[in-house]
């Protein structure tokens, strides 16, 4: 009996020997590993890992997909921004920029000039600070959307570089434009690619939940009444096919994918008029002139269009927007009280 149980104990302190031993290879070599990566190859790591674990033991927390997208994110900024160091370092490179920067302030100025006109009915001109004002109230929607388009940019060179790389590794190119000692190049490439692609479309759901990006949605913009009408018959739509598709047994990823358009819908109408008021009220109380030699009925305000029309402001709680506007004649002692 007592040599058996001696076997077992000797046979456990083998096992147990090896097994440390085997673990503290594998901790070493994680170790080297670990050290031998980059910091952003770190980032996209960690951020697989926990999409991994998030997969097999189907973990539904938003602050672990906050902190899973923040490490994708990390590794993507520090692998961009030092190239664009670079290329705004470069005098061709950073007339690109400018140039892309001159373009998104053009169609940014026209965007706010639009709704400076949808809400008074003339033209933007007339009103120099609310058309700055406007132009503030579209910077996020404008820097979103820049943002999107700059990681929709990187995806395409990611997938061309994808491409030449396994096109030239036949040849013996393992690698392009990296420096020595840069391992794993094609698992990081294709890393880099699955995780800028998702960081896109996250921010674009983060974005539109937001209603950043009402300003760039197919629905006309002229009349916020237009578009709630057209919001609201597309929700009754949606409930109607969503009642329906309920009635068919259909899958709980199509019955999300509904709500989700459904509530994105509706915060972009409610930022809508949440800018609309904004800049009305801004016009107003700044804008707007209390006093004027053209005469107005007390308690309105005006704008002076030219020598002979006045833009007159007058306070509607009933409105929409809190606000009324018409053009009328200038009447003055100069020109006429009639």
């Amino acid at each position: 009996m007592m040599e058996t149980t001696n076997e077992i104990r000797g046979t456990y302190r083998k096992v147990k020997k090896q097994g440390n031993r085997l673990l503290l290879k594998r901790r070493i070599g994680f170790l080297r590993f670990w050290g031998s990566i980059t910091f952003a190859q770190r980032c996209y790591f960690l951020a697989t890992a926990m999409l991994l674990l998030q997969l097999f033991f189907d973990v539904k927390s938003g602050l672990f997909e906050t902190i899973m997208f923040g490490f994708a994110l990390s590794g993507i900024v520090s692998e961009t921004w030092p190239r664009f160091m670079a290329l705004w370092n470069s005098l061709p490179g950073k007339a690109v920029i400018l140039f892309v920067y001159a373009v998104i302030a053009n169609f940014a100025l026209a965007s706010a000039s639009g709704l400076v006109n949808n809400i008074t009915g003339v033209s933007a001109g007339a009103l120099p600070y609310s058309h700055n004002f406007a132009l503030i109230l579209m910077v996020p929607s404008w820097f979103f959307v820049t943002t999107l388009m700059a990681l929709v940019g990187g995806m395409l060179v990611i997938f061309i570089y994808l491409f030449f790389l396994l096109l030239l590794k036949p040849f013996g190119v393992q690698k392009l434009w990296h420096k020595p000692g840069y391992r794993y190049v094609l698992s990081t490439a294709v890393a880099r690619f699955v995780w800028t692609l998702g960081v896109a479309l996250q921010l674009s759901v983060l974005a539109g939940q937001v209603g950043l990006l009402s300003e760039f949605s197919a629905e006309s913009t002229s009349q916020l009444i237009t578009i709630e009408n057209e919001t609201e018959t597309s929700i009754e739509d949606s409930e109607v096919l969503l009642n329906d598709k309920q009635a068919e047994d259909t899958s709980e990823l199509e019955d999300d994918l509904t709500a989700l358009i459904t509530d994105a819908k509706e915060k972009s109408i409610r930022y809508k008029k949440a800018q609309r008021q904004a800049l009305a009220s801004f016009i107003y109380e700044f804008e707007a002139d209390s006093r004027s030699r053209c005469a107005h009925p007390e308690g309105t305000r005006v704008i002076e269009l030219n020598d002979y029309e006045i833009l007159q402001i007058a306070q509607t709680p009933e409105d929409e927007i809190g606000y009324t506007y018409t053009v009328e004649p200038c009447r003055s002692a100069a020109i006429g009280l009639d």
